[in-house]
């Protein structure tokens, strides 16, 4: 299975930035490990001039680096099976595979066999939403898997395979309602206690405007300032 291994498209998240580095130092037979905003890393920051997110699926011949960057990541992309996005969060038990509605199947196959308890949905504009194969692969950073050489090994073991076949029941979320400051601030949301993928009171929930019941992930997250979490469904509920 040809693999593209994708660090630092933020910056400052530095489990991708690192992987990067280890497969690059010790190279793997199907796998090619890039740095994702190369600009973002030098300046140790969440983006250089723009979030590379944002900048999908950018433009060949653009004088904006991140611009350039994401087309040439977005072509990258075509010539593998699988893309492997790197990203950490602050907001603890927050661990998750994140994809497009219109992602592959092998996708949610791919989740389980890489040790993510759960999976969520996103219809964000970013790298996931013009590769279908692409794969968000998101790490608390107090997590027991905000571990270098654990995905070193992990992608090693996928790379081998042809397929990934697994009867996978892992719970499926998706991205319903992103909760701004000002929420935080009129609805005391800092102090409901908050946890990553522990449903919220129901009452909150309708003030919010959501359906109930509703799971917050990335809460407080010292990585994104300009608002206070997501808010997400179960699939099947």
């Amino acid at each position: 299975m040809k693999i593209l291994v994708i660090g630092g498209a933020h910056g400052n998240e530095p489990l991708g930035i690192d992987l990067v580095k280890m497969i690059n130092n010790n190279p793997i037979k199907n796998v090619q490990a890039i740095f994702g905003n190369e600009m973002a890393i030098k300046r140790n920051s969440r983006f250089g001039d723009l979030d590379f997110d944002e900048c999908f699926p950018g433009k060949k011949n653009s004088k904006v680096y991140e611009y350039r960057q994401s087309y040439k990541i977005l072509e990258l992309s075509k010539k593998v099976d699988i893309v492997l996005d790197f990203h950490n969060t602050y907001c603890s038990n927050n661990d998750c595979g994140i994809y497009d509605e219109n992602g592959n199947d092998n996708l949610r196959n791919i989740t389980k066999f890489l040790g993510l308890k759960r999976i969520v949905i996103s219809d964000c504009v970013d790298l996931d939403k013009f590769a279908t194969n692409s794969l968000t692969v998101e790490i608390s950073r107090d997590s027991k898997l905000f571990n270098t050489k654990y995905w070193y090994e992990k992608v090693k073991k996928l790379s081998e395979l042809d397929e990934v076949k697994a009867d996978c029941d892992l719970p499926i979320y998706k991205f319903i309602y992103t909760m701004t400051l000002e929420d935080r601030d009129k609805y005391g949301l800092n102090r409901k206690g908050f946890k990553a993928f522990k449903k919220i009171d129901s009452t909150i929930a309708k003030k919010l405007g959501v359906k109930s019941p509703a799971y917050p992930v990335f809460i407080a997250d010292k990585y994104t300032l300009n608002y206070f979490g997501y808010l997400l469904n179960k699939v099947d509920e």
